[in-house]
């Protein structure tokens, strides 16, 4: 039973872990893009802040959606249940999908 416990309290430090890095990405390429306009940079710094967990968290980067000088940026992410065996009755990994959005405007 402690066993059960101990891994259950783990997976929800490693899933708020992920809500946490993919705020932290989506902040990163808010502040890379406010001060270069350069989408593939802000991208490549976004993306190595989701990198940095490993391999259990995974998401995608889209934005600006820009108006005037105003934006904002949206990362998919999903966080892979690390206590689960890779594969269940035939399916892959179950994740905890999710999305979170960071808005800024340019700097000029």
């Amino acid at each position: 039973m402690a066993i059960i416990l101990l891994a259950i309290m783990i997976q929800f430090i490693v899933s708020v872990n992920g809500v946490i890095v993919a705020q932290s990405a989506a902040n990163e390429y808010a502040k890379v893009y406010s001060v270069t306009e350069n989408h593939d940079q802000a991208t490549s710094a976004a993306q190595e802040v989701l990198n940095s967990t490993g391999s259990y968290l995974s998401g995608s980067i889209s934005g600006p959606n820009q108006i005037n000088k105003e934006f904002s940026t949206t990362v998919n992410a999903q966080i892979k249940l690390i206590f689960l065996p890779d594969e269940i009755l035939g399916h892959g990994v179950p994740t905890i999908n999710f999305s979170t959005k960071a808005n800024s405007r340019v700097i000029e």
